[in-house]
C-alpha cells in the first residue's frame, strides 16, 4: 500500500512467474489477492473508486542481478537488463552509471549551460483561497476546469505546453498535469485538451497524437465518411 505524491493510493503489485510473453491482462485471482492483503492494512478499501487496474511483463535475469554494461558484440550499446525490484528506486543511480559509461567511452564533458532543475507546474489547489482568487483574476485560465476527475485547469495545461520541453501530445499533458488520469480515463477531457493543443501550437487535429508517433486520434470527419 503506497500513497502517491498526488494523494492517490496504489495497491499492489502481485508477482507471478509466467511463460506467456503476451499475458498482460489482470486476473480475478490476482485482484482478489490484492484486495484481501490490502484490506489487512487499510480497512474498507473503496474499490468502487478504483481509477484503473493494470498488469505488465518484465524479463528477469537467471541470477536476479542487474546487467548494466556495454555489450561486447554491440559496441556503443549500453544494456540495462534484468532490472527487478527495487528497479524504480534504482533509476537515478542507473542513469548516472550509464552516463558515466558513455562519458568515459566518448570523452564527454559536462555542459556548463545545462539547467539541472526546473520549476514545477503551479497547482492552484496548493494556494490559499485569497491567492487562488488573485491568480484567477490575473490569469482566468486557472479558473477553467478541463479535467473534472483530477480538477486540472486550463492554466496548468497551458503551463505544461509552453514550458521548456513542453507537452506536444495528450500523454505529454497527462504526465505533467494528471489531466486524463482520473476515473473516466480521459473520456471527458481529451477533446478539450486537443482543442488547447490545436489552438496553442497550431497543430491540425489530424496531427495531434496520444503519445507521439503514429498514435493519432482523428483520422477524418463524419462528413468525409458520408
Amino acid at each position: 500500500m503506497s500513497p502517491t505524491v498526488h494523494g492517490n493510493l496504489i495497491v499492489g503489485p502481485t508477482a507471478i512467474d509466467i511463460e506467456d510473453r503476451e499475458a498482460t491482462a489482470t486476473t480475478r485471482e490476482g485482484l482478489d489477492e490484492l484486495i484481501g492483503k490490502g484490506g489487512m492494512n487499510v480497512k474498507d478499501l473503496p474499490m468502487r473508486q478504483v481509477i484503473t487496474s493494470f498488469a505488465g511483463l518484465r524479463a528477469h535475469e537467471e541470477g536476479h542481478e542487474f546487467i548494466i554494461k556495454e555489450l561486447e558484440d554491440a559496441p556503443g550499446f549500453i544494456d540495462c537488463a534484468g532490472i527487478e525490484s527495487p528497479g524504480l528506486t534504482s533509476c537515478p543511480a542507473i542513469g548516472k552509471m550509464v552516463a558515466g559509461i558513455l562519458a568515459d567511452k566518448m570523452g564527454l564533458e559536462p555542459n556548463p549551460d545545462f539547467e539541472g532543475t526546473r520549476k514545477g507546474i503551479l497547482d492552484p489547489d496548493e494556494l490559499s483561497k485569497e491567492d487562488r482568487i488573485r491568480l484567477i483574476k490575473e490569469k482566468p485560465a486557472y479558473g477553467n476546469i478541463i479535467c473534472r476527475c483530477e480538477m486540472v485547469t486550463e492554466g496548468e495545461i497551458l503551463d505544461a505546453i509552453h514550458r521548456p520541453l513542453g507537452a506536444r501530445s495528450l500523454d505529454g499533458i497527462k504526465r505533467r498535469t494528471r489531466a486524463g488520469m482520473g476515473r473516466c480515463q480521459a473520456g471527458f477531457c481529451s477533446p478539450r485538451s486537443m482543442d488547447i493543443l490545436h489552438r496553442e501550437l497550431g497543430l491540425p487535429m489530424e496531427e495531434i497524437t496520444k503519445t507521439g508517433g503514429k498514435s493519432k486520434l482523428v483520422v477524418g470527419t463524419n462528413k468525409d465518411r458520408i
